[in-house]
């Protein structure tokens, strides 16, 4: 077991990529457990030989950045965490869930020691630091007071308490989302009912049907899967059947969340008392640039009845132009899919043909040499899956990161698109490590023809990728300044204002590129894009809303449901004041919203919307540039990618586009100006 030991920490300690095939191999997760706490007892040392250095010893580098110390512990729990979000297992969960527990009172021991926060203001006041050193240590205290550092030993135990408690529930709140969507399938016998799905779609239907000897058609929890059925299935039951399924997941027998979010918004209530806020939302917004939770109903509810006024009209539109006398939610997207055809003469399906993954992932790889001066070289090293990639970045000659993708949908697999750092830049020590980032998706991949993508799937390579360059280029040596720290209501801008290449007709012309002929769209259906785009920007504009409102709902309840019906009543009650398709008791989508009972989103979701503000109007400064004019691209990169959280969220803004706020570009953006 030694040998084996020695042989992960050596892994760990490579500056290279690192083999995660081995590292993910069943052997290394069988010691896993024992190696953390080895790890967390040797943090726990390193903490404890700070904690006895005198005033006249201390300094910057000695509390937060010891050449003499690694730092294997937070990387290997990183890459466990990322094997748990992509190739779930029962082994790997029971790793997650044993160690969650004893990682967290490490870090409560940490955030509420008097001894070592008094040391960081000590070296505050006392030591002559660098601007990025200022900035680290200044948030560094910010956040000890967040925490309440000053509170009595009583109250601080209780808040230990929650956290170790929010630690155990938010993990399986997480594993009941996926398992509940793991195994649901549903089978179609009709084709009469499919044939206008997607080619791809059906093939993949028909050959997961196969491996279980049916000669029918079998969907499972596929999204791609979920909204060709919602679009093309032409029976209206079946419609409304899978639709139901969706909204459901986690809300019933052993998978059942809501008993959990129940217990998860009483005791962030209750952690935020103590630290004496009115309700979890405001100790949340401490930390964000929006000011408290008023001021963010305020911002969303205004765009929401702008949103509303449009959604009405378009609704009416649809209805009139099919002679309906109802729309359900449906059938929304079965009716405005063929609205589009039909009046437009736009067909979905013949665009996807236009976009095969391969060639948007040439496309914006040319891209971003061009206007960053970035080039990705793909290298072959031993990963977990075949179909992950891997790359090195590089800048002007100077390798910066690596970078993975890992884009298919599996059952085992988180069911959205995200990035994430699996290993943070180390420039401190005498040899330099470069960050390992990656971005996950959830496409449906093709094994015997091209895969071929969505423009919205298009839109999610483009956002994810910037999220992963936003951390890779923050030009600091201290991870602790990366563009993933920075205010968690702007860390959506740069993901945001690179959706619009995929949209811009001069960016189209050149992204749009059919899998057989080679040829661009044609400028005829590049005219109408703009149609395309904005035709429902309503729908997702009021679903983002109310995803934002229901969240800080929730978490300014003075009064925590006293059961899951009543919590069920109440988001009911909710939603449907805000949501044009009325729902019913059906509806429990609450019960896998991740984004704020696992992820980090608590309290924060509107920051999609507010990101979305900053970046239509950061968008215009670079249109009056040029959208491949090299030198706003450099200037994107030297005010906000670089910077990372070098500055308040404020000052990167006003950087790069010289002006304050205003919300009329996005407006402007979704119609919804007067």
């Amino acid at each position: 077991m030694l040998e084996l030991k020695n042989k992960i920490i050596a892994e760990l300690n490579k500056t290279d990529f690192p083999n995660l095939e081995f590292l993910f191999s069943d052997e290394v997760l069988d010691i896993s457990l024992d190696l953390l706490r080895e790890l967390l007892k040797k943090e726990k040392e390193k903490f404890e030989k700070q904690l006895l250095l005198k005033n006249e010893e201390l300094s910057f580098e000695k509390l937060f950045d010891n050449p003499e110390e690694d730092d294997n512990l937070d990387y290997f729990w990183s890459l466990l965490n990322h094997l748990s979000g992509v190739n779930d297992s029962e082994k790997i969960r029971n790793i997650i869930d044993t160690f969650e527990q004893e990682y967290q009172e490490f870090a409560d021991f940490v955030w509420f020691n008097k001894d070592y926060y008094d040391k960081i203001v000590y070296i505050s006041e006392n030591e002559k630091l660098d601007e990025e050193q200022t900035r680290i240590v200044s948030e560094t205290i910010k956040w000890f007071k967040l925490k309440w550092i000053n509170l009595d030993e009583e109250k601080q135990n209780n808040i230990k308490e929650i956290n170790l408690k929010l630690a155990e529930i938010t993990n399986k709140f997480n594993k009941n989302c996926l398992d509940s969507q793991s195994w649901y399938e549903f089978i179609i016998e009709d084709f009469e009912i499919i044939k206008e799905l997607p080619e791809d779609t059906l093939k993949l239907a028909k050959d997961l049907a196969k491996e279980k000897w049916i000669n029918w058609w079998l969907f499972n929890a596929d999204p791609t899967f979920y909204s060709n059925l919602m679009s093309y299935c032409s029976d209206k039951w079946v419609r409304e059947k899978i639709l139901k399924d969706r909204v459901s997941f986690a809300s019933s027998w052993k998978y059942d969340n809501r008993w959990i979010i129940l217990e998860i918004l009483k005791l962030k209530q209750e952690k935020a008392k103590i630290l004496w806020y009115k309700n979890y939302a405001e100790y949340s917004l401490e930390s964000k640039m929006a000011s408290n939770p008023e001021e963010v109903k305020k911002l969303i509810e205004w765009i929401s009845i702008k949103a509303r006024e449009k959604a009405k009209n378009e609704i009416k539109n649809i209805k009139d132009y099919f002679k309906l006398d109802n729309l359900e939610a449906w059938d929304f997207w079965y009716y405005e899919t063929k609205f589009i055809k039909e009046k437009y003469q736009i067909d979905e399906k013949e665009i996807k043909k236009y976009f095969k993954l391969e060639n948007v992932l040439d496309y914006l790889f040319d891209f971003v040499w061009k206007f960053y001066s970035l080039t990705l070289k793909e290298i072959k090293v031993p990963v977990y899956n075949t179909d992950v990639k891997v790359f090195e970045i590089w800048r002007k000659w100077k390798f910066i990161s690596y970078y993975m993708i890992d884009l298919f949908y599996r059952k085992e697999k988180r069911a959205w698109a995200w990035a994430d750092n699996l290993r943070s830049k180390d420039y401190s020590w005498e040899f330099k490590r470069e960050p390992l980032i990656i971005n996950c998706c959830n496409f449906q991949k093709q094994t015997e023809s091209d895969t071929l993508l969505s423009i919205r799937d298009v839109e999610t390579i483009f956002h994810e990728f910037w999220h992963a360059l936003h951390e890779m280029l923050s030009e600091s040596k201290y991870s602790a300044l990366s563009g993933f720290s920075v205010e968690w209501d702007f860390v959506e801008l740069p993901s945001q204002i690179h959706e619009n290449w995929v949209w811009e007709r001069e960016s189209l012309k050149l992204l749009s590129k059919h899998h057989f002929t080679w040829e661009s769209l044609s400028d005829e259906i590049l005219d109408k894009f703009k149609i395309l785009k904005n035709l429902s920007s309503w729908y997702f504009t009021i679903r983002q809303n109310e995803f934002a409102l229901l969240d800080m709902m929730l978490y300014t309840l003075e009064e925590i449901p006293k059961n899951v019906w009543e919590l069920d009543k109440i988001t009911l009650d909710f939603v449907n004041k805000i949501w044009l398709f009325e729902r019913w008791d059906y509806y429990k989508s609450y019960a896998t919203f991740s984004h704020i009972f696992w992820g980090w989103y608590a309290a924060w979701y509107y920051s999609y919307m507010r990101a979305e503000i900053l970046e239509a109007q950061a968008w215009e400064h670079i249109k009056e540039n040029g959208i491949f004019n090299p030198e706003i691209g450099e200037k994107f990169i030297s005010t906000l990618l670089w910077q990372g959280s070098r500055k308040d969220a404020k000052e990167l803004f006003k950087d790069f586009v010289w002006k304050e706020v205003d919300a009329s570009a996005f407006m402007k953006r979704k119609w919804l100006q007067d």
